[in-house]
């Protein structure tokens, strides 16, 4: 059976967006110079992620993927497209799905209807016999996945064939998973995952490890090798005489152009499970790769991250923004853990399904030595623990299980606050004996913490599985720079770095509480003396 145009165009988004000439707010839609576009756009496997610079245009083809399916009855349980923030949502929708809807009126308008009311009907659309939602993926907003309001209650019993995650890496985890599960009745069940990368392992970089890995390869027309850009950067890159840039064949090093690209897969046994775009600047025809060369060398402001994440898609963290192993390692001692201690000790406590603790003393102004980290089941095992090492002040996490908390902090026989983190508080924590609570600015305290091991201000115990444990968990989250969707200003944000959480982050939390606790215990010193090792009371603290 002979396939006619129509035919075509009714199964291949990517044909139907070049042969309706959809309309853009840039133009017509084209793949001129954006060649790169045509694979993932026409692509019908299940899971698709896109790690990518920006202004490559992936969302617009993701948006007209969406819209194709659900006109074609491709998609007939729909689409949830989901953004960062509602906030996100709502200027999207105004500012570049409506012109699009409006400039399409034969081949988009006219199978598009409004639904619902109110500031809602811009993100709730009904096209052809399907649904498109346009959600944002934070839990606590009101017409999010966890509001009260109709419409939420409503989304929760809606089926979906696709889920898009614009900017995966901003988003919470927990409305991701919600998200997924809509799709429960579908056949199609698809993931499309697009994001500028943040931090190395999280988000859109641990998709992209989990997928077959494709990089943009153009062929020469000379000697017929194949060249990556991103994979060869920064070598590939060379200047014309007038200083303009071109990307060089490996092999030959003559000019090779972007429109002989094909995408290859560098893991190709995770094809399978999911086809993975990796996109930067240097695969664009709107670029030059020799500016691209000199804002790597030499960052506008310093600013390399930036450079690396919005221009290469590359994930990155500074040094000073993430604890590393090594550093960490430094600050071991020889000594194991004791089994005992006289105190008096602080203690630190994470709650969760398992309790983290760490249990320490402050051995100056703002030094400190652990004794003992452990992960045990309940706080019958955490007020043993406390006897044994003599904890003479504790902080614990209120939540997430507050009464349990409560009734620890009211039988213990020593002062214990629960811990209530802040969102960008100028001010230092606060101790209230009223209420029990004392409340720190989250951020703050993963810097301090931070700053005890690099200013070598701390001492733990020498490596042992525990240790690795803690070692690995005080590594796992790094400092990145977001923006403050009520206030639209700049805030920085501690983020788990693992994108599978696998190892999580809190023994770092337990160690924020036991500074918070340390610093209204006493401090010490062990000074030997005639061959013993005392112990000296040096300062005191308000109990």
């Amino acid at each position: 059976m002979t396939l006619t145009i129509e035919d075509v165009a009714v199964l291949d988004a990517a044909y139907w967006a070049e042969l309706r000439k959809i309309k853009l707010q840039t133009g017509e839609f084209s793949f001129d110079g954006h060649e790169y576009q045509r694979e993932p756009m026409r692509s019908e496997e299940r899971r698709i992620c896109c790690r990518k610079a920006t202004q490559g245009g992936f969302t617009e083809i993701f948006v007209l993927k969406s819209l194709h399916g659900m006109i074609h009855g491709l998609l007939p349980s729909g689409v949830v497209y989901l953004f960062p923030t509602t906030d996100n949502v709502t200027d999207f929708s105004k500012s570049r799905f409506g012109p699009l809807i409006d400039a399409n009126p034969e081949y988009i308008k006219r199978f598009v209807k409004e639904r619902g009311s109110g500031p809602n009907t811009a993100n709730l659309k009904k096209v052809g016999s399907a649904f498109l939602y346009l959600k944002g993926a934070r839990l606590n907003q009101s017409v999010g996945f966890s509001g009260n309001d109709k419409e939420s209650g409503h989304l929760r019993s809606v089926p979906a064939d696709v889920c898009v995650f614009d900017e995966l890496d901003l988003m919470d985890d927990q409305a991701i998973e919600k998200a997924k599960g809509r799709m429960g009745h579908s056949k199609v069940k698809g993931e499309w995952y697009l994001s500028n990368p943040t931090i190395p392992g999280m988000g859109i970089d641990a998709q992209f490890a989990q997928s077959d890995q494709r990089y943009w390869f153009r062929k020469c027309r000379s000697c017929g090798t194949y060249t990556s850009a991103d994979i060869e950067f920064p070598g590939c890159v060379k200047e014309y005489p007038d200083g303009t840039g071109y990307i060089a064949c490996r092999k030959c090093g003559k000019p090779v152009r972007l429109e002989d690209g094909v995408w290859a897969p560098q893991a190709e046994s995770n094809s399978g499970y999911m086809h993975g775009y990796h996109w930067s600047q240097l695969d664009s025809g709107f670029n030059d790769p020799a500016e691209i060369l000199r804002s790597f060398h030499e960052p506008p402001n310093g600013n390399l991250g930036d450079v690396k994440r919005l221009r290469l898609g590359i994930p990155h963290v500074e040094a000073e923004d993430q604890l590393q192993a090594s550093v960490i390692r430094e600050c071991c001692t020889l000594d194991s853990m004791p089994d005992q201690h006289n105190g008096p000790c602080a203690m630190g406590v994470d709650m969760g399904k398992g309790k983290h603790v760490i249990i320490g003393t402050r051995t100056g102004k703002d030094s400190y030595e652990i004794a003992k980290v452990a992960v045990v089941g309940d706080l019958k095992d955490v007020h043993d623990l406390a006897r044994r090492y003599n904890v003479r002040s504790a902080v614990v996490d209120i939540r997430p299980y507050e009464d349990e908390a409560r009734a620890f902090q009211k039988a213990e026989p020593y002062p214990i606050f629960l811990s209530q983190y802040l969102d960008a508080s100028p001010l230092e924590e606060s101790y209230n004996p009223k209420t029990g609570i004392v409340k720190s600015d989250r951020t703050q305290m993963c810097d301090r913490t931070h700053r005890l091991f690099t200013e070598k201000r701390i001492k733990i115990p020498r490596r042992c599985a525990a240790i690795d444990m803690f070692t690995n968990q005080c590594c796992n989250i790094a400092k990145v720079l977001e923006t403050n969707m009520r206030t639209g200003t700049p805030i920085y944000r501690y983020r788990i770095v693992s994108g599978l959480k696998a190892t999580g982050d809190h023994y770092r939390h337990a160690l924020n509480y036991f500074l918070l606790a340390a610093r209204r215990c006493r401090a010490y010193q062990n000074t030997p003396k005639g061959g013993s090792r005392k112990l000296a009371i040096t300062e005191y603290a308000v109990f």
